[in-house]
């Protein structure tokens, strides 16, 4: 193996678990905003209470963004070869945290408790497929346990992308389906809210 390959896995790999962390922040960002909130409401000076707020809101939707970006750049039938992916937990972890910001972009309710809501379940649902993901596929017994043996550790990491390509193929083609779907309503959602506007002014 070439030292130029051997960066690229190491790479591919590192942005993958940089993914599956984001995933979990953003998941604990949006669980925390009742505390966020609490700090808010002691502030006493509104510039205060202000940045306090965009800090977190930007921690909280950036790290949602970074995780869906590093996401979708793993999900590649090239690379899914080379590391190590949680099949098909991971992929589609990344396909629930792009519907998550496509909800967050578009969502007009303007009801604060709802979209609170959505959002932590949206998150907690990629942050769980993400962390079953990592710690019992990718990151299963090696060698040196006892429990590596096992049926079920050995079920599980048969699910490595790198050690199952055909499960690999399968879950980027539904993977790949689900978030064309997802820019074909993030279209569609972007030409409506043009057209309201539009007719609005």
């Amino acid at each position: 193996m070439t030292t130029l390959k051997s960066l690229e896995i190491w790479t591919g790999q590192a942005v993958c678990d940089a993914a599956i962390a984001l995933s979990v922040v953003a998941c604990l960002l949006h669980l925390a905003r009742p505390y966020f909130e609490r700090i808010r409401a002691r502030l006493t000076l509104r510039v205060a209470a202000d940045l306090w707020w965009l800090s977190y809101v930007v921690l909280r939707d950036g790290a949602l963004f970074l995780s869906a970006v590093a996401g979708l750049w793993v999900l590649n039938l090239d690379l899914m070869a080379d590391i190590k992916i949680g099949l098909p937990f991971v992929p589609l972890a990344t396909v629930v945290t792009c519907a998550t910001l496509l909800w967050k972009i578009f969502d007009r309710a303007g009801d604060a408790r709802r979209a609170h809501r959505v959002g932590v379940a949206l998150t907690t649902c990629a942050a769980s497929l993400n962390a079953i993901g990592y710690a019992i596929v990718m990151e299963g017994p090696g060698e040196e346990y006892r429990a590596a043996g096992s049926q079920f550790w050995r079920a599980m990491i048969a699910l490595r992308s790198n050690r199952n390509p055909d499960l690999a193929t399968t879950t980027f083609y539904v993977s790949a389906a689900l978030l064309i779907a997802l820019g074909v309503i993030a279209v569609v959602a972007s030409m409506r809210a043009a057209e309201v506007r539009n007719v609005r002014s």
